[in-house]
């Protein structure tokens, strides 16, 4: 499970890195097409980090509480 957590960090470290190559390679380039190619990128870690945790919950690994969604489906009674 430790190795999934790791591969979790390196994945967020790769998407820090996209988005401060969003920040910059517009401007240097001066090709906005690019910014949509790193967006994608962006976009396919975030989910690659995701899929990593949906690893974590299979493996038995608890869902922190901090990150639990506190709003309550719509229609649904809150419960005590």
């Amino acid at each position: 499970m430790a190795d999934v957590k790791d591969f979790r960090r390196q994945i967020d470290a790769c998407i820090q890195r996209a988005e401060a190559m969003l920040e910059v390679y517009p401007k240097d380039l001066r090709d906005i097409s690019c910014a949509r190619e790193i967006s994608l990128v962006r976009t396919k870690l975030q989910e690659a980090k995701m899929w990593a945790g949906k690893i974590l919950e299979v493996l038995g690994s608890p869902f922190p509480a901090e990150l639990a969604d506190k709003a309550a489906p719509q229609g649904a009674t809150p419960t005590k």
